[in-house]
């Protein structure tokens, strides 16, 4: 494999959200209710648990303004539990939520597609999100980089369901007709939902773990497993050694430690 086709998740692989318990607390400081950082981050995660669920659902405008506003449902339900007198107006609180979500890419994601695009590698993006997808990449000016840009809404499925990552097969195919499965490499920072459907698929995953939370999301069955081990990366950044090598070979090519093998950007070359 000289030139393999990458495919990405989006969240946690390319952007992350900015600082999201700090703007919810500050813009509901400004509507008049003061919650501590505590409060914030329990009922933050009930309401990203919500969305996680249902992201797939919002499959165009209406749909994402009805799973925006359940998803501040859920918020204020969580923040009545902290403060049972907290009466802000479902409406206020979807103003606030919509306020408070802001993402930014990885430090070094666009120096690296940037980099491989210019290399002419194909690139495309799965990830399990709403139909806004392509729109948000867009303000952070990384859509240009991918011939595809596939959301879980789009296909009215999630990973790690094969259907998902079946009509990403079929995307890089109608750009790259004569693309291997195995020259389909995916990089995503999920173990259940990026590394094992990926390899299901008969792709190449490559594990990106950025930090602890991406190593619990492999379970302590699969991390004692005697399957073939998964390349890590810490970042984003070995990928510009890739392009050019067969994963055989690159795999050597790099450090190890006790949890399996893990590129190391030594060479950005």
């Amino acid at each position: 494999m000289t030139r393999p086709f990458l495919i990405f998740d989006a969240y946690g692989t390319l952007v992350e959200l900015d600082d999201f318990y700090g703007h919810l607390q500050r813009n509901f400081a400004r509507a008049g209710w003061h919650f501590s950082p505590e409060e914030i981050r329990r009922a933050a995660h009930r309401e990203m648990k919500h969305y996680i669920d249902r992201s797939m659902l919002a499959r165009d405008h209406q749909s994402w303004l009805c799973l925006r506003q359940e998803c501040a449902q859920v918020l204020a339900d969580a923040l009545r539990e902290a403060r049972r007198d907290f009466s802000l107006s479902i409406e206020k609180c979807t103003e606030v939520l919509g306020d408070s979500i802001h993402f930014r890419a990885f430090p070094e994601a666009r120096r690296v597609l940037e980099s491989l695009h210019a290399r002419g590698v194909s690139m495309g993006v799965l990830s399990n999100w709403d139909y806004e997808l392509p729109r948000i990449l867009e303000s952070l000016d990384l859509k240009k980089y991918f011939a595809f840009v596939l959301s879980s809404a789009e296909v009215g499925d999630a990973k790690p369901s094969p259907a998902v990552f079946e009509r990403a097969w079929q995307m890089a195919r109608s750009v790259c007709p004569q693309l291997q499965a195995q020259e389909c490499v995916y990089i995503g920072d999920h173990w259940e939902k990026d590394v094992l459907p990926a390899r299901r698929a008969g792709w190449t995953p490559l594990w990106l773990v950025r930090s602890r939370r991406d190593l619990l999301s492999q379970s302590a069955q699969d991390s004692k497993s005697d399957k073939p081990s998964v390349l890590r990366l810490r970042s984003l950044r070995p990928l510009l050694r890739l392009w050019r090598s067969e994963l055989s070979v690159l795999s050597n090519s790099f450090a190890s430690d006790a949890h399996g093998q893990v590129l190391e950007a030594s060479s950005e070359a």
